[in-house]
């Protein structure tokens, strides 16, 4: 599928503001409502658009935010799928990704405050199926710049 003008717009659009009217949507883009609704199905269908969610403002609830490095013992298969299946297991981890450099993977936890982040990360590293060797935690004291969106403008330049 070849992302047009008109298909770059909805997605700008749409990853600012999800719960747009297709009639608004189609007016801000130049497009009929039929064909504007068609683009979203089929940027949905062939996956530009993985899904739509509500963002929560953790501002109005008491939260502790961390982002977590972690260095496995070994870099192997086994061990990185023992350790996936051992953060699947704890709620408070929302996100992880696996890094280059000096740690394998980053984590990001959200949790009630700092006491409830030191219990579930020393369970963690206790945890000898998640074979972490080492870990460094970054308390988030401030968002100095939230995601506001992709810059897909330059992702899908040519």
């Amino acid at each position: 599928m070849k992302v047009d003008r008109h298909n770059l717009k909805i997605l700008e659009v749409l990853q600012t503001n999800a719960r747009i009217s297709n009639l608004n949507l189609a007016d801000q883009i130049g497009l009929s409502e039929s064909a504007c609704l068609a683009r979203v199905k089929k940027l949905t269908s062939e996956k530009f658009i993985r899904e739509f969610q509500a963002e929560i403002n953790l501002e109005k609830v008491r939260h502790a935010e961390f982002y977590v490095n972690v260095a496995l013992k070994r870099q192997d298969s086994k061990t990185s799928e023992s350790f996936r299946r051992a953060i699947n297991k704890i709620e408070q981890i929302v996100s992880c990704v696996k890094m280059s450099g000096e740690f394998d993977y980053m984590l990001r936890f959200v949790c009630p405050d700092a006491a409830d982040f030191n219990r579930v990360s020393e369970q963690l590293l206790a945890d000898e199926d998640a074979a972490i060797t080492r870990m460094t935690s970054h308390l988030v004291i401030e968002k100095t710049k939230p995601f506001t969106g992709y810059p897909l403008e330059l992702l899908f330049q040519d």
